[in-house]
């Protein structure tokens, strides 16, 4: 359950920082607004990557990050797609399948092997530092960035944790 909420967290978390980039990005300087675009389709690959490990299925990109720049819808999509497939998979993963080990090779050539429990760790601490460099993007150029932290998340999808603290308190 655990594992399914930290996936769903990440869903939410990228959703918001979408939406705060999608909104703002035009008020960042080019290089930022670029940066901003990179690092995010940067997660979005890696999680790519690792699905494809998980699935069995060929991989779609061949580094870590694509050429070119995607246009932002683009992104979007990208982020969207994985995160709903990392979502639909930590809810039916069981302890079998989050065991198993995959031997694979990085895209900078060298060999990797790790559990897929360990690879689904990776995703969820990756994708969270670079969401922190582009939310951090936003706040150095006086920018909104999203509060979005995992309370905060919980709090939001089960309202009655905040009636029943203050309940406890009373």
């Amino acid at each position: 359950m655990l594992l399914s909420n930290a996936f769903k967290f990440k869903k939410w978390a990228n959703t918001e920082l979408l939406m705060y980039g999608e909104r703002q990005l035009h008020l960042l300087p080019e290089d930022d607004a670029v940066f901003f675009v990179r690092i995010l389709n940067h997660t979005a690959v890696v999680d790519s990557l690792f699905i494809s490990r998980i699935s069995g299925a060929s991989e779609s990109y061949s580094a870590d990050n694509t050429i070119e720049t995607p246009s932002f819808p683009e992104l979007q999509e990208r982020i969207e797609k994985n995160d709903s497939w990392l979502v639909e998979f930590s809810e039916s993963a069981n302890s079998e399948i989050l065991n198993k080990v995959i031997s694979f090779k990085f895209t900078d050539g060298d060999y990797g092997q790790l559990s897929i429990e360990e690879i689904m760790f990776h995703l969820l601490t990756h994708s969270s530092n670079h969401r922190g460099m582009a939310s951090r993007t936003l706040a150095s150029n006086g920018l909104e960035r999203p509060k979005d932290t995992f309370t905060r998340y919980l709090h939001e999808i089960e309202p009655s944790r905040r009636k029943y603290a203050r309940l406890a308190r009373a």
